[in-house]
């Protein structure tokens, strides 16, 4: 059954919290829960009233609920219902509880950029900006292609570029506010080093495809007459992008664009909890991944300790068997050669020492079988193996 939105908790929450944690919330985009309020008449905080309440300014005034009639009937989908259950498990964590405290608090806002005092740029913005100023190094869309690696992952066109440094070098501020650092690799990857975690991301320029209908014929008559001239264009769009690779059962974010009501710069502060999310589900899959290590190999010890218990048991069964056949055998010989010496004494004299000679050499070959006889006489048999290396 779809849950449908409720007007009054709505105009509660988003006056509680950022629109953009009350839609992951609900499971949907801002844009889309902007739209939900515009529909059920809900009035929103306007722009700047969170980052006013994080430096100690009052925001703006909470209007009345106004009365609407009727209200309109607006349905959540289905898969925005799972989405916004994955949120609600995350936010029970106190991991997460925890970090949604401080985006919460303005500790993770950037510092407003005071235009009177001189900016100091980050070592890795002045990095990134000597090598992507070269202009005459770039793609076919138009994106700036380093002269060398060794810079921030940025990839924007040039007309873009001053204000993607801008949004790194304030991520970088945040971060570094934190306790965190970021490194950046030979290739040229950006990670962020987050309680031990390597969570990589960049900053890119959303490019998208242009088709281009162009007559091949005179007075053309239909879309066979055409040709179609594809492009791609480079939009202006920034978005911050974290790359490293989530199963998808953990629902985290990964990217945070301009959008027609809120640009980049205002998502800073949502994209480095989003950071530090990704290294508390980093640590957790590791310890996770170690812990299966760890039973893979007990289970591996305790197999291998079972297949000794029963190769030894198997051994001992094959002796038990072997000496009870051994045994056996030696009783059945004995029983031979007992009947045999009986009836050799009815036989001439002068055949007896030929019999006494053969009932010993049985004997001891009833000995060879019996394993009660710990001192077993000796055979030609047991020189056959000899004839092997002859």
């Amino acid at each position: 059954m779809l849950l449908k939105y409720d007007r009054e908790e709505l105009y509660q929450k988003v006056w509680e919290r950022p629109m953009l944690k009350v839609a992951e919330e609900y499971g949907v985009s801002s844009v889309a829960l902007g739209k939900v309020c515009r529909k059920l008449a809900v009035p929103v905080p306007g722009r700047g009233h969170w980052a006013k309440l994080a430096h100690g300014h009052s925001g703006a005034r909470k209007p009345p609920l106004p009365k609407l009639d009727p209200v309109p009937v607006i349905y959540r989908s289905r898969f925005a219902e799972e989405k916004a259950a994955n949120v609600s498990d995350q936010n029970k964590d106190p991991e997460f509880a925890a970090l949604d405290q401080l985006l919460s608090s303005g500790a993770l806002a950037p510092k407003p950029i005071d235009a009177s005092v001189p900016a100091k740029e980050h070592v890795l913005i002045r990095r990134t900006a000597s090598r992507l100023r070269s202009q005459s190094r770039k793609t076919d869309e138009g994106i700036l292609i380093p002269r060398e690696p060794g810079g921030l992952d940025v990839k924007v066109s040039a007309g873009t570029l001053d204000r993607a440094l801008q949004v790194m070098s304030q991520v970088l501020a945040v971060l570094e506010s934190q306790g965190f650092s970021v490194d950046v690799s030979e290739q040229g990857g950006t990670a962020a080093l987050i309680h031990g975690r390597r969570v990589s991301f960049g900053i890119e320029e959303e490019v998208r495809r242009v088709v281009t209908r162009k007559p091949r014929v005179p007075n053309p008559t239909d879309r066979w007459d055409y040709d179609e001239l594809v492009t791609n264009e480079a939009t202006g769009v920034l978005a911050l992008m974290i790359h490293t690779s989530m199963w998808p059962t953990h629902s985290l974010r990964k990217k945070w664009s301009d959008a027609k009501i809120q640009r980049v710069e205002k998502l800073i502060p949502d994209f480095v909890a989003g950071l530090m999310r990704t290294a508390v589900v980093l640590r957790r899959d590791e310890e996770e991944k170690n812990r299966r290590e760890l039973e893979q190999q007990r289970r591996e010890r305790e197999r291998a300790d079972l297949r000794k218990q029963i190769e030894a048991e198997e051994a001992k069964v094959a002796q038990l068997d072997q000496w009870s056949k051994g045994w056996e055998e030696a009783e059945r010989l004995r029983r031979f050669i007992a009947a045999y010496a009986e009836k050799a004494q009815t036989w001439p004299a002068d055949s007896q020492p030929k019999h006494k000679a053969w009932i010993e050499w049985a004997t001891r070959e009833a000995d060879r079988h019996d394993p009660f006889v710990k001192d077993k006489p000796t055979s030609v048999l047991d020189r056959k193996h000899e004839l092997r290396g002859w």
